[in-house]
């Protein structure tokens, strides 16, 4: 983590208004958000467009999914919302996805809060961290805990080369049950 990074991270109550126009800002809405709320109900879509600044549009065959996503960069965007499916249950998600379908870019641009600033900001407000491994030992995602909230972060390597690039890790996905 270096400072830079840490300071682009605006603290609960000075959110940015209007919609989401760095990754940066994204994130940084995610944690006001994830340290505002008690749980899944409280991610209502009117709440969901007042603290993330953009529409939120509700699916057609089913009016308890909802989210909005639009474009960040020339090779980024981001999309988030409330799904449910029987088997499942019900989750919030944010991810960031490539402009171009199939697209693996690097993740530079969008990587100016990295995995390690975001989740240390997790610990900050109250979340426990575990960290996730797989049935072949490689490293998933880590565990955020709190009474009421779990949250999984999962990181991706900012590039495929340099080797220093591929080692420092910036968000990928949020999830939240």
């Amino acid at each position: 983590m270096n400072s830079s990074a840490e300071s682009k991270v605006t603290p609960v109550g000075s959110e940015p208004s209007g919609p989401i126009r760095t990754a940066e800002d994204a994130l940084t809405r995610m944690l006001a958000l994830i340290q505002a709320i008690h749980g899944l109900d409280d991610l209502t879509p009117d709440y969901l467009q007042s603290k993330m600044g953009v529409p939120v549009t509700r699916a057609a065959a089913d009016p308890k999914r909802y989210g909005a996503s639009a474009p960040l960069t020339n090779e980024w965007g981001y999309s988030f919302g409330m799904d449910q499916t029987p088997t499942a249950g019900r989750w919030f998600e944010f991810t960031f996805i490539p402009a171009q379908a199939g697209a693996s870019p690097s993740m530079t641009e969008i990587c100016g809060i990295d995995f390690d600033t975001f989740t240390k900001k997790l610990e900050n407000i109250g979340f426990v961290r575990q960290r996730n491994m797989v049935e072949d030992g490689r490293w998933m995602s880590d565990f955020f805990s709190r009474p009421g909230m779990r949250v999984e972060v999962f990181p991706r390597g900012e590039a495929d080369a340099p080797q220093e690039r591929v080692e420092h890790h910036c968000v990928e996905w949020i999830y939240i049950r």
